[in-house]
């Protein structure tokens, strides 16, 4: 099965979702449309250090990327409280959306591989609500390196 399938979907309307956040609110990614970009990262599970890496580091840009119109949403496939645990233990600035059962990344075709490994996926929504970027993949390394291209890609949309 190739993983990288979902390129064909750079240009779509990205598929909206609404889930609750550490904060309680509860955050849908239609609320962005006209106002922002969205940077979204599914985390692959709470145990992934290289997730962990990654967030931290979207957490210590996140004025970066906001000075270059561009929110951050991370989702969690873990109910709120042990969302909120996640977001608490790295002291991040925005909060997490905690997707318990799944259906978020289920709607984003990141269902586990060989019913094994969790895939996790990497995307930026531009304001017109269309996906921009996407990259997806059952091997968190990709993930070390992610947060500076994400900064240089968001920074070329509004140019």
């Amino acid at each position: 099965m190739e993983l990288d399938s979902l390129d064909a979907k750079i240009g779509s309307l990205a598929p909206n979702f609404n889930l609750l956040a550490t904060n309680g609110q509860s955050i849908s990614l239609k609320d962005f449309r006209g106002k922002s970009n969205v940077i979204v990262f599914f985390i692959r599970e709470t145990t992934c250090p290289q997730c962990k890496t990654h967030v931290t580091q979207l957490g210590k840009m996140y004025d970066q990327f906001r000075e270059a119109n561009t929110e951050v949403i991370v989702i969690l496939g873990e109910d709120v409280n042990k969302s909120k645990e996640y977001a608490d233990s790295i002291k991040l600035p925005f909060p997490i959306l905690a997707d318990p059962d799944r259906a978020v990344y289920h709607l984003y075709e990141l269902e586990k591989y060989f019913l094994l490994f969790q895939r996790t996926a990497s995307l930026v929504v531009d304001k017109d609500g269309l996906v921009r970027y996407l990259k997806r993949t059952t091997v968190p390394n990709v993930w070390l390196q992610e947060s500076r291209e994400l900064y240089g890609f968001v920074l070329s949309l509004e140019s």
